[in-house]
């Protein structure tokens, strides 16, 4: 059968797209040094390992990530989580070299990218194969929020989803991005595993498309920053398959899409720190969106006050805000100018 999904391109959605496209193009003709752009995917893959596999409850932190991602040490009261790092790096890998090709996503790129995720975390029998039996998503109080298709179409239902992207590339990447994490999560293929490998495989997705700025892009840290918002976004449109496949997709998408467009404001923020310090070796601290809205005014317009900050983030309290302002100056991302009544934070980087 084939997979038609509904949803609609309203105003909001376009104007949100458009944000995107003017920051993917920042991105790409940015100036960094090739060891700058390095630092960068680096980074960006740390983060959506420790994001991803949080999300499912990993309990290692982000240095904790980064040293068994530098190391490969194993510390034995963290065994299995220290496995699931790696293996998610692993696929991570994969999927860096697999989008050189260009190919469209096959059946085998799944239970590849599946295989390595769960490598020594599931039977072997389970890994890179499809499941051969009933799944359910339950709550600690073994409610059911979700009841998974039948196995006997679990085949039919990925192959007719895979066609559909092969027809369909008249659709913003981003918006088929959704389509896919929200209807590759619906179908649940796999016995354990399903939320990372398709998390891996949206990023797949978005590399074919040319639409990972560059290798650099973390959707997974939106995700892991609001869980609970997360799964109800996917879980929202519907208990079982049937209901889920058959549900207007637009409240999902409009989710994915503000996303997408949160984080790639802080990657375009962080690749213009590092343009503005090209001749530098001083390293860039991560950031977070609501850093990222208040450094992008200030490039834009050389510096931001206070009450201008009130006004970029209207729902942040004046304290949180004074904090945060003092926090990007002693990262040296601001410099103060004037006295107390008048006090300006200058764009530092110029």
């Amino acid at each position: 059968m084939a997979y038609h999904p509904k949803y609609q391109i309203t105003d909001a959605l376009l104007t949100t797209i458009t944000e995107i496209e003017s920051l993917r193009s920042q991105v790409a003709h940015s100036r960094i040094l090739p060891e700058r752009e390095i630092e960068l995917r680096h980074r960006a893959t740390v983060e959506a390992t420790h994001s991803s596999t949080a999300i499912e409850g990993n309990p290692l932190n982000l240095k904790q990530v980064e040293k068994v991602l530098a190391d490969g040490t194993v510390l034995t009261r963290h065994q299995y989580a220290e496995i699931e790092v790696r293996n998610y790096k692993k696929a991570l890998d994969y999927i860096d070299k697999r989008k050189v090709s260009g190919k469209p996503v096959e059946l085998a790129d799944i239970l590849t990218i599946h295989k390595l995720i769960m490598e020594g975390l599931l039977p072997p029998e389970k890994t890179g194969v499809l499941r051969t039996v009933g799944v359910d998503i339950i709550d600690q109080d073994d409610t059911v929020l979700y009841k998974g298709p039948k196995t006997a179409i679990l085949k039919e239902e990925i192959t007719a989803l895979l066609e559909w992207f092969k027809e369909s590339e008249n659709v913003h990447p981003v918006i088929a991005a959704a389509i896919l994490h929200f209807q590759f999560v619906s179908i649940h293929p796999f016995s354990d595993g399903n939320g990372r490998t398709t998390r891996v495989l949206t990023q797949l997705y978005l590399g074919l498309r040319d639409y990972d700025f560059r290798g650099t892009l973390v959707l997974d840290s939106y995700y892991y920053t609001d869980r609970r918002e997360y799964y109800r976004a996917l879980r929202a449109q519907g208990e079982d398959y049937q209901t889920a496949t058959a549900a207007v997709l637009d409240p999902w998408i409009t989710y994915f899409v503000n996303g997408f467009l949160s984080s790639a404001k802080v990657l375009s923020v962080e690749v213009m720190i590092l343009s503005s310090v090209i001749a530098s070796n001083k390293p860039v601290k991560r950031i977070n969106p609501e850093d990222a809205d208040l450094l992008s005014y200030a490039k834009q317009f050389g510096s931001i006050s206070l009450a201008e900050a009130e006004s970029v983030l209207p729902n942040v309290p004046r304290r949180t805000l004074q904090r945060k302002l003092k926090t990007l100056v002693d990262n040296g991302y601001l410099i103060v100018s004037g006295s107390t009544r008048s006090t300006v934070y200058m764009w530092a980087n110029k």
